[in-house]
């Protein structure tokens, strides 16, 4: 018998034989009672070779024939067992010894249970502490870890990580609705800047604001996208989308665009980044009024000097009427000047088949065609080329357009798994592009299609928008975050250090919250499965702008990953074999892919080697999507239900 001060055992002196019920079959086992380290346990259990038989089976025995068979069995194994039950107290001393020793804490009482039970097979309990054990010593891992991390990686830190934390800054927020002149306001100041740089959220308004600087206000400037780049010789202004931030270039003026997707649930990090990390003496913020709590407590936290310019719409925007009792007379009364509004690719190109077969000369706007193809489609619609414009709400966000009526036919949005009402942000930041001005002498007029969503329409655009919140700002896991999980952790695998980042970087307060989109986590899972990629290639790969949703593109962006993993050189196999042949489809697939190209070739040159091959060969597949947009022929894919057309979405409650 053990005492509690021994850390050996000695013979048993209460051995007991008996049976024990497991898993339906009845054993002969063998039990005794014990004591190490001052924990009392009883332990009974059994080996494969002492089962007596299944238990319906054993009921049906006399005990005579029961007491026959245990004696049997106790004369072949009963040696063997008793071996076995001191070999699992050996295991038992040993794993209580080691947890003593290591400070680690067991659940004694779910142990005792399960050694009392007679359900364990005596042979497996070494194995099932060295794996409890290990188990063990993993969560202190992970705690210490943990703890590591949250000391290195806090988050109140963030700003010091950015060379402008070491440089006087001013913030200027330039708030208003839609039409009131703010982006103007920065251009002009751009305009007079010896440096300075505008951060966009899409690459098509960095192309406007490209355009408009060079052409407008005559500033050199050049344009800095993650796909593309047109440097113009004594430019010192640089037209940019916001991930592309430089934060090491120091400008006079930074001018920071829509600065309300400080809240959007996807992509709010990189303007979270954006304020915190511009270069500049002087800071814009433009947005809707509504992120002004936000900003104030940003300019609090950064220690920054603000300014709050409120602007007011130079042009006036009413709530017209719905259009018709049903979508089909709706559309009868389509005028110049309209923008109809849907919310998916194959709803736009529906409506502008439609459209088309009323005689009306249609431009299409949708998120699945490049800058390029949109602002093509913008110039038809503004030049007048095309009567009317149809859009999905990729029109929220920028593009000035000379749109009289703002026409909602849908009043629900698909967010990739259920309908949901529009907000109230989004509906009158897309409804205030009606009446912009210096375009149209008439008021701009928002309106529902029919008294269906016409009735949303009012209440919505009788809305305030609500503020955004002045804390929670987004941050994401760069490079150097990562590098310095890896080092702490030895662990180079991207989904780990990810996951690390999101539970364990220290939040303080909660004012920077970590964040690490879901698809970038799945892929970093895919990634890890590459034993050869490094991790810097790994977290490129992991943020690379092509849409997992979309097989093809999806397919590519594994092919592209594997021949990374080998070490290959990647081309352009991947391009179909006639630009004048394929279907629209096809067309702003190549496209978006030989965007994704250039995206590579800009970080990972010595892998993406045809660069400048994918910049001569997009031309053409632009032309392609431009030319199937521009002619009268069907491009929707039709269906709908009786009597209602394949783009209307009739809200339901």
């Amino acid at each position: 018998m053990i005492d509690a001060d021994a850390s050996t055992h000695s013979p048993a002196t209460d051995l007991r034989i008996t049976r024990t019920l497991s898993s339906n079959r009845v054993w002969l086992a063998a039990g005794r009672r014990a004591a190490v380290l001052g924990e009392a346990f009883r332990l009974l259990g059994y080996l494969p070779e002492t089962c007596l038989g299944q238990q319906v089976q054993w009921r049906r025995l006399s005990e005579d024939a029961r007491n026959a068979a245990e004696q049997a069995m106790l004369q072949a194994q009963g040696a063997k067992l008793e071996q076995a039950l001191e070999s699992a107290l050996a295991e038992i001393t040993a794993y209580l010894e080691a947890c003593a020793a290591e400070k680690l804490q067991p659940n004694l009482r779910k142990l005792r249970e399960r050694w009392a039970s007679g359900e364990m097979e005596l042979g497996k309990v070494g194995v099932e502490l060295r794996q409890s054990l290990n188990d063990m010593r993993a969560q202190r891992r992970h705690r210490d870890l943990a703890e590591q991390i949250g000391r290195s990686v806090k988050l109140s830190d963030y700003p010091d990580t950015y060379p402008a934390r070491r440089r006087t800054r001013k913030l200027i927020a330039v708030l208003g609705p839609t039409n009131s002149g703010k982006t103007h306001d920065a251009f002009e100041r751009l305009a007079v800047a010896s440096s300075g740089v505008y951060l966009g959220p899409l690459r098509l308004l960095a192309l406007e604001a490209f355009t408009r600087l060079n052409e407008e206000f005559g500033v050199r400037a050049s344009l800095l996208t993650g796909e593309e780049r047109r440097i113009v010789e004594g430019s010192r202004v640089t037209a940019s989308t916001i991930e592309m931030l430089d934060p090491v270039r120091e400008v006079e003026v930074a001018v920071i665009d829509e600065i309300q997707m400080l809240s959007d649930p996807d992509r709010g990090w990189a303007w979270t980044q954006a304020v915190v990390g511009a270069n500049a003496r002087e800071v814009w913020l433009l947005g809707a009024s509504s992120a002004e709590p936000a900003i104030v407590a940003l300019a609090a936290r950064l220690g920054l000097t603000l300014e709050i310019r409120r602007k007011t719409r130079k042009h006036p925007l009413v709530v017209g009427e719905a259009l018709a009792s049903n979508p089909g007379g709706a559309l009868r009364r389509a005028k110049p000047g309209d923008a109809f509004i849907v919310f998916s690719r194959r709803d736009a190109l529906n409506l502008r088949d439609d459209l088309l077969g009323l005689g009306k000369s249609v431009a299409c706007i949708y998120g699945a065609l490049s800058p390029e193809v949109r602002e093509r489609e913008a110039h038809r619609f503004a030049d007048g080329d095309a009567d009317i414009l149809v859009a999905t709400d990729a029109i929220g966000m920028g593009l000035n357009l000379p749109i009289q009526r703002v026409v909602f036919t849908a009043v629900q949005k698909y967010d990739g798994v259920k309908r949901g009402d529009l907000s109230v942000s989004l509906l009158q930041q897309i409804g205030g592009r009606a009446g912009r001005f210096g375009h149209r002498d008439e008021e701009g007029v928002v309106a529902g299609l029919t008294p269906n969503e016409h009735r949303v329409v009012v209440a919505l655009m009788k809305s305030p928008q609500p503020p955004v919140e002045a804390s929670g700002f987004q941050i994401t896991a760069g490079t150097a975050y990562l590098e310095q999980i890896a080092e702490m952790s030895g662990d180079n695998r991207l989904e780990a250090l990810l996951s690390l980042f999101m539970l364990h970087a220290d939040c303080g307060d909660g004012f920077f919250t970590p964040y690490v989109p879901e698809e970038q986590l799945a892929r970093a899972a895919q990634l890890d499965r590459l034993k050869k990629l490094s991790l810097p290639l790994k977290h490129v790969f992991s943020m690379a702008p092509m849409a997992s949703q979309n097989e093809t593109i999806d397919g590519v962006w594994r092919a592209w990953a594997y021949a990374a993993n080998q070490g290959k050189r990647i081309t352009l196999d991947f391009l179909p074999k006639s630009a004048r042949k394929a279907s629209l489809e096809e067309a702003e697939t190549t496209v978006r892919l030989l965007a994704a190209y250039r995206w590579f070739g800009y970080r990972l040159p010595e892998l993406f080697v045809d660069y400048e091959l994918a910049d001569e060969h997009l031309a053409p597949w632009i032309g392609a999507v431009d030319g199937h947009l521009r002619s009268r022929y069907k491009q929707g894919v039709g269906g709908g239900r009786k009597g209602i057309p394949s783009w209307y979405w009739p809200r339901k409650s």
